[in-house]
């Protein structure tokens, strides 16, 4: 009786874990299976199919270019002569023309001077302003050496002649040639004058300079080749854009991507 009451729970845990065995069964996974040997005893894995040799159809070169307007320097040769004027030319006015001006001040304070003190006071008042102004525009373009020269050539022409005009006219004439000359011996131009046009005279030598110049350029930029090139591949014309000479063949992929060249004959 005894015995009897021990088994029961027992057999009654028994009975209640039989139902939970074949879901224990089906949660379990199933072994994995097992490779495939080869005769060799190696295993033989799945390869991808080799690439298709494809023969090209045609190939021609592409080259695109660009274009677009910069701002650019680059160094010319210009004569010396170019150079000194546009050198003198950048210059402000007034200090370009400061000798010009300084012999037109010359000249109009010699000139009224002068006739201030030769002629009557009723003749300086009638011809004071056009012998200023006259003698301003001749000491212009004679300079301060042709204006000084002038006033030295008059007064040796008055001494000798005796104070006759006509002497005394020369002189100032003389002077004032031989003025300017000795001047621009001294103190040359800032720009020689320019060469004569006539055949007979002396060629004179030319001096270049290097100079920079800048301005706008078209410039142009080339980008790589690309090669269109048309192959057939199952049957079918296809057209692809190639960074490289695709040669005679393709190798073309079983999905149809490219490869690269084929690198063989195709006759």
């Amino acid at each position: 009786m005894h015995f009897a009451a021990a088994i029961y729970p027992g057999l009654i845990g028994i009975a209640l874990a039989l139902p939970a065995l074949p879901a224990l069964g089906q949660s379990t996974p199933p072994p994995p299976a097992a490779p495939v040997v080869g005769p060799t005893g190696l295993v033989d894995l799945e390869l991808p199919p080799p690439p298709v040799v494809a023969p090209v159809l045609y190939a021609y070169a592409t080259l695109s270019s660009t274009s677009q307007v910069e701002q650019t320097c680059w160094q010319v040769l210009i004569p010396e002569r170019d150079y000194l004027v546009r050198q003198n030319n950048a210059k402000p006015w007034l200090l370009r023309n400061a000798v010009p001006l300084i012999g037109a001040a010359m000249g109009g304070f010699t000139g009224g001077f002068l006739l201030k003190r030769h002629a009557t006071a009723a003749v300086y008042k009638r011809w004071a302003v056009p012998v200023i102004v006259g003698s301003a525009g001749g000491g212009f373009v004679l300079g301060p050496g042709g204006v000084a020269g002038a006033v030295i050539g008059g007064a040796i022409g008055d001494k000798l002649g005796k104070q006759k005009p006509a002497i005394t006219v020369a002189g100032m004439a003389g002077g004032a040639l031989a003025g300017k000359a000795l001047w621009d011996m001294v103190f040359p131009p800032a720009v020689p004058p320019a060469p004569g046009n006539d055949p007979d005279d002396d060629i004179p030598v030319e001096v270049f300079l290097r100079d920079k110049s800048c301005g706008t350029r078209l410039q142009t930029a080339h980008s790589q080749s690309v090669y269109r090139v048309g192959y057939r591949f199952n049957d079918e014309e296809r057209v692809a854009e190639l960074p490289y000479d695709p040669g005679e063949a393709l190798l073309v992929s079983a999905g149809g991507d490219i490869t690269g060249p084929a690198r063989k004959r195709i006759d």
